[in-house]
């Protein structure tokens, strides 16, 4: 919301202005922009760059687009404002910038993936065939826009090729398919189409999501206290361990850890299922993933309930939400593996709501690159 405010607030600046910078390089025309931050600092200076930037020829675009940062999402918007201005007014002008420097600027995936999808969008709008004949090229493209395009153009050759009777064909096209895939709802539809022919796909395992934790429950919530509290499992990882829990008519054991396997095809480590369906409860899963050397990774987890993740004993990520969406890698947190066994704790807050849809007390994770490429687990 605060982005698009920002946008719309910056254009119609640009409608208005007219007062003249003095000359400026285009290099710091896009460091003013990209310096502008998350609460509007730099703003009016921002809002003036991108003035200027706008009324450039199109021989520009390449160095604007050059400049975008894929981590700074507002300043990215503001710039392709800008490049978008400069190229309309160069269409109407009937002096577009050429084609081919648009298909090397795509083809350069050293750029950042937002600015190299403007320049694809530029180029369809100029040339549809030439954009055309790109897409298959972006079937392992580090933009994950781009590579859309290509695993869509793979799923409706395979369609064409079930409705020909060339199964074997389809098959084979839709599993190209699915391994370039890194888009759950992508992953979904070739798995349906797969399964029509005959053919059964696990995309938990496509995704790489962890299936083999231990898990205990039930500390208290204690009206929400619960979710900083430091229960044991906190300080110290014993499996053997018992400790005392939440009184609960439905649970009347002491805490304590016990193995679960999420099923084929399931992604989620489900509390209600491996204890019972209570209220206002704290639970821990913990798991161990093996990596055969150090390496940046990213954590991706998913949870209706309230969740805290350590990586080797180190907070990485804490979300206190409840009961506000339980979607595909809804959170993340960049780290870095050890070499061998890296130990992965995650806290899972059930809160005191009783609404129906408010019963689900579970989560998911995986490891993944920045791609979303599953990265599996060196055990043996």
């Amino acid at each position: 919301m605060k982005q698009r405010f920002f946008l719309f607030a910056a254009m119609a600046i640009l409608a208005t202005l007219t007062a003249s910078l003095p000359a400026a390089t285009i290099d710091e025309l896009t460091t003013t922009v990209n310096a502008i931050g998350l609460d509007g600092q730099g703003y009016p200076e921002a809002v003036e760059a991108v003035q200027a930037l706008s009324k450039l020829d199109a021989p520009a675009i390449p160095q604007i687009l050059a400049s975008f940062d894929d981590e700074k999402p507002i300043a990215a918007n503001w710039l392709r404002a800008a490049v978008e201005a400069v190229a309309q007014r160069g269409r109407d002008a009937g002096s577009p910038l050429p084609e081919a420097t648009l298909v090397a600027f795509i083809n350069d995936d050293s750029h950042s993936a937002k600015a190299r999808g403007v320049a694809f969008q530029l180029l369809k709008i100029q040339d549809q065939a030439a954009a055309k004949q790109l897409i298959p090229s972006f079937e392992n493209d580090p933009s994950l826009e781009l590579r859309l395009l290509a695993v869509d153009r793979l799923m409706q050759e395979a369609k064409g090729q079930a409705e020909s009777d060339q199964k074997q064909a389809a098959i084979a096209t839709y599993r190209q398919a699915l391994t370039a895939s890194r888009n759950a709802n992508q992953a979904n539809d070739i798995a349906k189409a797969l399964k029509d022919l005959g053919e059964e796909v696990d995309t938990s395992e496509h995704f790489g999501f962890v299936k083999n934790w231990h898990v205990i429950a039930a500390f208290d919530f204690a009206k929400g206290d619960g979710f900083d509290a430091v229960y044991p499992p906190e300080t110290e990882i014993d499996l053997n361990a018992r400790y005392p829990s939440k009184l609960l008519d439905e649970i009347k054991d002491p805490a304590k850890w016990q193995p679960l396997t999420v099923e084929p095809g399931k992604r989620h480590v489900d509390f209600n299922q491996a204890f019972a369906p209570v209220k206002e409860v704290v639970g821990y899963a913990v798991t161990t993933f093996d990596s055969d050397e150090a390496q940046d990774v990213e954590l991706r987890w998913g949870s209706p309930n309230g969740t805290k993740v350590w990586l080797n004993g180190e907070l990485v990520g804490r979300n206190r939400v409840y009961h506000a969406g339980d979607n595909f890698d809804q959170y993340m947190a960049k780290v870095k593996l050890k070499p061998g066994e890296n130990t992965i704790l995650v806290k899972v807050v059930q809160n005191e709501q009783t609404q129906s849809w408010t019963n689900v007390w579970h989560f998911d994770l995986r490891v993944c690159d920045h791609l979303g490429t599953a990265i599996r687990d060196a055990k043996p």
